[in-house]
């Protein structure tokens, strides 16, 4: 008997294996999104900048002291990430400084595990910028010190930080960076338990304007705000991009990321347009979330925090899908 269980669960194993690193399952994940959102009300009291910038990326995590939103944002005078605690009250528990001008934009980023990887650029001169890696697993007390920093300068627009995705592959941390209006997506590693040791080295490009677009759905690549990244098992990876087309419809694109001997393509697998309500849009701000237990949500926010903010949440119903969190 102990035989026959043993041989059910091994194959049910590595059935969702197979299921997990597939494509198609991915994709329908990510179209079973609603469209329309759910309304998030959240309050603010701490003094902030809303001058000269606007919040620029938007995450969720979840920890034991409860779920939270951060948000990246940019100013007249200095660049700052946001947390706000949702559950209860949902309000902004921490206002947090990162680099005075002329860092004062801090862009779209992620959270992978406690790790948040985001772009802080010099947004008027456009020449440089520097990728940061702060430790977010006490959001209660967030830290402003960066672990590790990536340092970005030269030609005006291709140095700078717009968005950045963060994730897990094949044991090593991999970072991409979207330049001005992501016009290039630029691949930083390590080894992922080095992170700490500013050893990342620059290991590819994608010019996005050079880049064979013969499988894709459809040819549209737009300026996305934020880019995220997941992986699926170690080796499977996937890019989200969000942003807004010519028509300021809400737009998330679906990417298989794919490497071959070091070298990266990209083949856009599906494509879906969200009705953001609330003065929310994908242009101030969004971000995906696929937890633990395979629900994958998609956040918007607006383009300032005031006494009352709204975010919008994406959400579908949960599913066997892991993401790689370990």
């Amino acid at each position: 008997m102990k035989f026959v269980i043993t041989i059910i669960l091994f194959f049910l194993f590595t059935n969702c294996t197979r299921q997990i690193s597939s494509d198609g399952s991915f994709i329908s994940k990510f179209k079973s999104i609603d469209k329309n959102p759910s309304i998030i009300c959240f309050s603010n009291s701490k003094k902030i900048n809303n001058n000269g910038g606007h919040i620029q990326g938007v995450q969720l995590i979840q920890r034991k002291t409860g779920k939270y939103a951060i948000l990246t944002g940019s100013s007249d005078a200095y660049s700052y990430y946001s947390v706000v605690k949702l559950g209860g009250e949902n309000k902004v528990v921490s206002v947090n400084q990162l680099m005075d001008k002329p860092f004062k934009h801090a862009g779209g980023f992620q959270i992978f595990q406690n790790y948040l990887a985001v772009g802080i650029e010099d947004n008027s001169a456009k020449d440089k910028s520097k990728v940061c890696i702060y430790d977010i697993s006490d959001p209660e007390n967030p830290s402003v010190v960066p672990i590790s920093v990536i340092e970005r300068a030269g030609e005006p627009m291709r140095s700078t930080a717009g968005c950045v995705g963060i994730t897990k592959y094949k044991n090593k941390a991999l970072i991409a960076v979207g330049d001005w209006d992501t016009k290039n997506i630029d691949f930083y590693t390590c080894n992922f338990d080095e992170m700490g040791k500013n050893c990342f080295e620059k290991i590819y490009s994608i010019d996005t304007e050079k880049q064979l677009k013969k499988d894709w759905i459809n040819k549209d690549w737009f300026s996305y705000q934020n880019i995220n990244l997941f992986s699926i098992n170690q080796n499977k990876l996937f890019l989200f991009g969000l942003g807004q087309n010519k028509k300021s419809e809400n737009i998330a694109d679906l990417f298989s990321l794919n490497e071959d001997a070091g070298k990266y393509s990209l083949i856009k697998l599906a494509s879906k347009t969200f009705n953001c309500t609330n003065k929310t849009s994908f242009q101030a701000s969004a971000g995906v979330e696929l937890d633990d237990d395979g629900e994958m949500t998609i956040i918007s926010s607006g383009y300032n925090i005031e006494n009352g903010s709204y975010l919008n949440s994406f959400v579908h119903c949960k599913s066997s899908l892991k993401a790689n969190t370990k």
